[in-house]
Parts: structure tokens; sequence; C-alpha cells
């Protein structure tokens, strides 16, 4: 009577304690804002000491290891580079699923393999605990506003539990399906985005070799089937040397195309387009470039055509 008493009480409670693991760019900002809305916040120390002390300085609690998180708060999120950083903060000796405990509410933010939400959702089961994959869409920009998109996988009353703490980072919440839906639903629109980032690189890499005006040729496209919100996060690096609008690395868009390649295999889907994308992704990666963002994709095609980079806005 008493255990289903607390199990009861575990799965219903207000959602009021959070923790963070993860504190990069969009990691940091989805913490500021969980923070500014009135949730207790507690983050797990990070490399990046200057996002945590700012973190800490508005009231967060910072705390040495994932188990001592996972003890201390009614929900985590997770929001690393990919499978194999979610997967160490999970399983490591001292990881997430050491300190898990009845209703604790594991979501994972990160755009991770889809294999890896059954997996994660059966071993915190064991626990009494939920876990969802709920990657978000956007930018830093749009996560510093508290304005990204959740595409969720799981069990849709644990996402109905955590729609409070996600609204204070998310404009729109999407329930995609069961486990590893919301990590499939990204990896499909990731390929989507990352290949017409490919493709703007590699047609205006070619508009310069022909000579064309790119500011205007680059005004053509904006009223025609070419325009593409990835045409206006990136196209101002071409033009202004601006590449804040889309702060993700090349190495990563490389990262997530062979995730999306093996997902189109794994359902036997052509991924043709994918693979050639993914090669130019790993070119560039190869070349230098990885840790540049991914409009810089315009310098690659630049070096790969014979091109100076002052000529490809010229």
């Amino acid at each position: 009577m008493n255990d289903t008493l607390s199990k009861e009480t575990a799965s219903s409670r207000r959602i009021e304690r959070v923790g963070m693991i993860g504190l990069g760019l969009m990691g940091s900002a989805i913490a500021a804002q969980v923070l500014s809305k009135g949730f207790e916040l507690s983050v797990v120390g990070h490399r990046s000491r200057q996002a945590l002390e700012a973190l800490v300085a508005q009231g967060a609690k910072e705390v040495s290891y994932a188990d001592e998180l996972a003890r201390s708060v009614d929900m985590v999120l997770i929001c690393v580079t990919g499978t194999a950083q979610v997967r160490d903060a999970v399983f490591r000796e001292n990881g997430l699923l050491a300190g898990a405990r009845e209703g604790l509410i594991v979501v994972d933010s990160t755009t991770a393999d889809a294999d890896f939400a059954d997996e994660a959702a059966s071993a915190f089961a064991k626990k009494g605990a939920a876990f969802l994959d709920a990657p978000v869409n956007r930018t830093p920009k749009e996560a510093r506003e508290g304005r990204l998109n959740v595409l969720a996988g799981g069990d849709a009353a644990v996402l109905d539990r955590v729609r409070p703490v996600m609204q204070a980072y998310a404009e729109t919440i999407h329930h995609l399906g069961g486990h590893g839906a919301g990590y499939r639903a990204k990896l499909i629109h990731n390929f989507i985005a990352q290949a017409n980032g490919a493709i703007l690189a590699e047609a205006f890499g070619t508009a310069a070799k022909a000579k064309l005006d790119l500011h205007e040729f680059a005004a053509v496209c904006r009223l025609s089937g070419a325009h593409s919100k990835t045409f206006d996060r990136i196209i101002p690096y071409l033009l202004e040397g601006d590449d804040s609008g889309q702060q993700f690395a090349i190495r990563n868009a490389a990262k997530d195309m062979r995730s999306y390649s093996q997902l189109a295999s794994s359902y036997s889907s052509t991924a043709l387009i994918a693979e050639a994308v993914r090669q130019m992704y790993v070119i560039a990666t190869n070349l230098g470039h990885g840790d540049a963002y991914v409009p810089h994709m315009f310098d690659v095609l630049a070096q790969l055509n014979g091109l100076a980079s002052a000529e490809k806005s010229a």
C-alpha cells in the first residue's frame, strides 16, 4: 500500500527541481531559460566554467557528478554533442542511471542515434524512472529567446508532466510517437537542412565562378523556390561575413549525416543524396574546417573550386 502510494506521488507531483547536463551554446541557453522561469536548477560541472559560473550567479547549484544530480532533482535535461556523450552521461560509473530513482524523468535533447532511446528507456524503467528523447530544432539565438521546437518521443503521459519545463525554453512541442521517434524526426529534419546548406554552398560557388553579382543573385533566390530558412541563416556569411545565423559545427553536421544514412538503411530507404551530402561535410572536416560553423561550407567549396576567399562575395 505504501509503495503504491509513493509511486503515485512520484508520478504526479509537480516538477520543481530540474538538473542540466551539457552547457554548450544550446544547453547553457536552455538552462538559463529554465532558471529564469522559476524552476530550481542544478548543473553538473562542465569544462566551460564561464557558462556554469554565469548560471550559478543567477541562482543555479553546481553538483559534481551525474548520479548526485539524479538523486536531487525531479527531472534531468541532457544536451550534449552526440550518442557517445549522452551514453557516457547515462551509463558511466557515476552517471545518471547510478542515481536514478522512482519518479525521475530524464529528457535527452541531444541529436542521437534512434536505437539509443529504447536502450535508455529500458534501463531507466528498471529503476522506476522514465526517459524521453526530445531533441530541439532552431539555433542558439532562439534558445536564448526560449523559442526552440521540441521533437519528442516516448510516453505521452510523461511528456505531459514535463511540458511546463519544456515551455520555458520551447515555442512548440511536438509528440512524434514512441521511444526513438524524436531522435528519428530530428535526424530526418537535419538531413533536409544540412543538404540545403551543402547545395547552397555548391550553387553559390558556381555562381561566383560564373562572375554573377552574388548580392543580386541572392535577391533573386529570396523571391523564388530557392529560398528557405537555411538560406536566411547562412547566406549572410557569404555576403557579409556573418556566420552567427547557423552556429553549428561542420563536424557535427557530418556526424548527423552519418546517423541519418544509418537510419535510412535500417528502414531499407534510399540515402543517395544523403551520402553525397555527408561526403561534402566529411571532406570539409578533413580539410581542417570541422570546428567552423556550417556557413563556412562556402569557404570549403571556394577552396575546392580554386576560388580565392575574397572572390566568393565579389
